[in-house]
This record gives C-alpha cells, structure tokens and sequence, in this order.
C-alpha cells in the first residue's frame, strides 16, 4: 500500500482525468432517454492514484449516456440560498434500468449544492463535474468533483458512487466493503498508509461515511481512497483545516482489501476493469423492502428502551463546541460506556472537524446550536435561515449524518425561531436540568445543581469548553448510576423527537447568558 499527495488546485484549474461533457443542453432534454448504442469503448491509462476513468471522448462514447446541466436557479427549495453565487452543476442521465442511478445522482448533487451553501463562509461559486469510473454487467460507477470557492479560497472536494442493478440501489462508496467492522479495518489500513505524511493529522482519521465517501479502483485493481482537500490537514486554532496539500490518496493493494470487500465491492472492482464498458444494465433482480445498512452511518445512544415502564433515563447534554476540551471529554465518556448529545456551534465545527467525526464515531448523537451562538429572536428571517443552517450543512459534510435536533442558544426561542426550526426539518431541544457550568462556578457545585435536578427523562444542559465541567463529569455519572439512572442520547431519552415541537415536553427554559 502507498499514501501520495497531489497539490493543491488553483482557480480555474481543470484536472487531466477524461470528462464526458455535454454543454448547452435545456434540462428537459437532458433527461430524456437516449437513443443509439448502449455499449462504449475507451479507456483511460492513469497514476496508481488515479481512480480509473473508462470514458473515451468520442462522440461515440458522448452518444451513450446524456447528461444533466444546472446551475442556482435549479435548486431554489433549499431553506438557504445566499445570493450572488454562482452554481454550474452536472451529473449523467442514464437510460434505461438505470434511471435509476440518475435519480440517485441527482439527490447527492442536491445535497451537495444545499450543503456548500449552508456549510461555506462568504461563497463565491460551486461546480461540480463527473466521470465514469465503471460500466459492466451489473454495477455502474460515477466519480462527482466538486471545485468550490468561497471566503478561504479553492478547494477540490470527491465523491463516489455505484449504481447495483441487482437491486436498483444508488450506493456509497463505503458500501464497496462488508460492514463497519471492515470499514474500521480498512480504517486502519488507510491510517498505516499517511502515518508519515505530515500533511495529515494525528487524529482525523474515523471509518464514517463522510470521510470514505470517495473510494474506487485503479487500472491495477487496487482500491484508492481519496480525500477531499484539507479534510485530514491538522485543526488551525481558529481556522478551518489549511487545505493547500490537496487531494490525499492512500493506494491499498487488491490483495490487502480483498477479505474486506462485499458482494458489490468485488462486482464493482470487476466493472471498473472491464475493456468494453456496457451502459445496459438489467432490470433489478432482487427486491428490498428497506435499505440495507450502510458502513460508516452510525446508529447513536445506547439502544436502551427509554419507553419501557420501568426506564429511568437521562440525557447529558453539551452545548458549544466542539473544542480542544472535547476530546478529554469523548475519552471519559468511552471509559465510561456513556452515550452524549453535543449541540456545536459554526466556528467550533469548522476548526475542529476531526473531534465533530470522532463523536460520531463513537456513537454520540450530534445537533445544531447555531452558528454564531447569538440571540435569535432578534433576527430577521433571512439571517435566522442563514445561522440555523451552517451546522447542519457541516456536520454532513464530515460524517453523512442529517441533524435533527437544535438548541437555540441561551434557550431564547419563539414562535418564529421555533417554525424555522422546524422549516429546516429539526426539533428543538432545551433541557430540564441546568447545571449552571456557564455561571464559572467549580467542579462540586456542578456535580451538586445536577444531581438536585436530576429525573427519568432528563435532559441535562453542560458546556464542553469548561474544565471544571469535564472534571465533574466522572462524578456525575457515578452518583446518577448509584441512583438507578441509565444514560441515552436526547432521542432515545424522549422518544423519536418530531420535526417542528420542543422537548422536553412541557417545559419552559428561562434565557441563560452561556
């Protein structure tokens, strides 16, 4: 296995892999079935650390699959849409069984769009390109590159994705291995591979679906795991992550990832290594009711039943980071075996987005508390929009997950803050139990206002920027365990919270000033 690191692109930059582009076309025709030959021919010699491209631009190969063009005024049902950026986006438009996989193309290209508007400071524009990474019997592949400006600069960004006719499914790269065991495995391969690069982070690296979100095979058969620009860099205090050394690959050999690979994974490594790609893809031949479960989306909390008669549940909860307190904080909780619910905030996301996959990662359940922690009912509704979607959009870009819980700083909410909440398809979430932490008052004190306020379905507020908090910690969970209690993220505490009400039930939080 190798790691090499490609420089970073400049404004304007276009990468020498093969594109198959189609320029100029209305929308409507692009997504209409195409005529002629399903069958291409081509190929593309490439780098060990290339994922291999089998498009050859021909006008026989541009014959063979149609494309879809759009660009901001396409995706006008997002909640946020800051003016003036410029938005040129494609994805293929298959014909055929694998419409399918154009539909499944097109809502990761919507997710992408929504997210760069929530997640990115001051944007400038977002394109995003594709290539075809394989096309035989019954898997398709399709490599998406997003090029995005905005307040710090031009970044490159990847995805990978695969279509399995078997069973009409748009699939994630991380579905190429096993299960999440073999994603943790492969995990630790990848992280054998940078260990000497010093362009990569000494703990950025957790097998989530936001990380190994672009995976393929190169000419050789070997699997690439490529990522985006700056997502393994080191945290910048107070920036994001510096993402001038570019593109970062791991190469791992075919024999290495072999007993790692699922059925699609080894189906997928064999269509990228056909010499005639074939666009005909049959008719799905086994049906699924749900899909299945994918590696890299973590299931939060602890499975505990807090609907069951006899539950005593409670729900810690820490608002404000993620900061360089947090992962003192993640380590008691893995001591401990205690799931947490964090409420981050923009900035803090942004700066330390290794500590955000490492919560995820071990099962924390992760929620919005705005970006700018300010006082939202003073917002007008465009910048109550703008503020409650850059957590969102950032925590899916680093680890998949949708948030759906949000806590409107200093608890200052209303009717309008609480339908906007809701508008961006979150609950909100305040608490039953302050500790006070925000107040600087010291580790007994903290251990002692938690414990007076303590009761089953408690939802207790804590800060995990403050030392003396992440000292009462160990404290708090031994004394609430003596009292019977068992600790549950916020979801499983009150119960599948609904899109648009406020929990804990019944309750009305005073203003804090933390």
């Amino acid at each position: 296995m190798s790691a090499t690191r490609v420089p970073q692109v400049r404004a304007g930059y276009r990468p020498a892999w093969v594109r198959l582009r189609r320029t100029g076309a209305a929308l409507a025709a692009a997504l209409l079935p195409v005529a002629g030959c399903a069958t291409i021919t081509g190929g593309v010699t490439a780098a060990p650390e290339d994922i291999g491209v089998l498009v050859d631009p021909s006008e026989a190969a541009k014959a063979a699959v149609d494309e879809w063009t759009g660009d901001a005024g396409d995706f006008e049902d997002h909640p946020h849409r800051p003016e003036g950026v410029e938005i040129s986006v494609a994805h293929p438009a298959f014909a055929g069984a694998a419409e399918r996989f154009t539909t499944g193309l097109a809502a990761q290209v919507d997710r992408d769009v929504q997210d760069f508007r929530g997640a990115s400071r001051e944007p400038v524009s977002l394109d995003i390109d594709w290539e075809l990474v394989a096309a035989g019997d019954d898997v398709l592949g399709v490599r998406l590159v997003r090029t995005e400006t905005d307040l710090h600069g031009t970044r490159q960004a990847y995805g990978t994705y695969w279509y399995d006719a078997r069973s009409g499914l748009t699939r994630y790269a991380t579905e190429l291995v096993r299960d999440q065991a073999a994603l943790a495995e492969l995990n630790g391969l990848v992280a054998t591979a940078l260990a000497d690069d010093p362009n990569v982070g000494t703990e950025v690296l957790y097998p989530v679906l936001g990380t190994y979100d672009s995976m393929g095979f190169n000419a050789d058969g070997d699997l690439v795991v490529e990522f985006d620009d700056g997502h393994l860099s080191p945290p910048r205090e107070g920036h994001p992550p510096d993402p001038a050394p570019g593109r970062i690959t791991a190469v791992l050999e075919s024999e290495d990832v072999a007993p790692l690979l699922s059925d699609l994974g080894e189906r997928a490594r064999a269509a990228s290594l056909v010499e005639e790609p074939d666009l005909d893809m049959p008719e799905p031949s086994v049906d699924h009711e749900e899909r299945p479960e994918v590696p890299g989306e973590i299931t939060a909390g602890s499975g505990v039943d807090c609907a069951a008669e006899d539950a005593k549940c409670i729900a810690l909860t820490f608002d404000d980071g993620p900061a360089e307190t947090t992962p003192h904080l993640l380590d008691t909780l893995a001591e401990e075996e205690v799931p947490a619910t964090f409420f981050l905030n923009g900035n803090p996301a942004l700066t330390y987005p290794g500590v955000l996959r490492r919560a995820y990662a071990e099962g924390h359940e992760i929620a919005n508390h705005n970006d700018l922690h300010e006082h939202l009912p003073e917002y007008g509704a465009d910048r109550l929009t703008a503020e409650m979607a850059v957590v969102s959009a950032l925590v899916r870009r680093n680890t998949g997950d949708t948030v759906e819980l949000f806590r409107p700083p200093f608890g200052a909410s209303s009717p309008e803050v609480l339908a906007e909440i809701g508008e961006q398809e979150m609950a909100q979430v305040l608490w039953s139990s302050d500790s006070e932490d925000w107040m600087e008052i010291d580790r007994d004190k903290i251990v002692e206002r938690v414990l007076e306020q303590a009761e089953p379905g408690g939802v207790v507020l804590l800060h995990d920027t403050l030392p003396a908090t992440l000292a009462a910690v160990p404290e708090i969970v031994e004394r609430l365990r003596e009292d019977g209690y068992e600790f549950a993220t916020v979801s499983e505490t009150v119960g599948d919270p609904e899109v648009g009400e406020s929990y804990p039930e019944g309750e009305t939080v005073p203003e804090i000033d933390g």
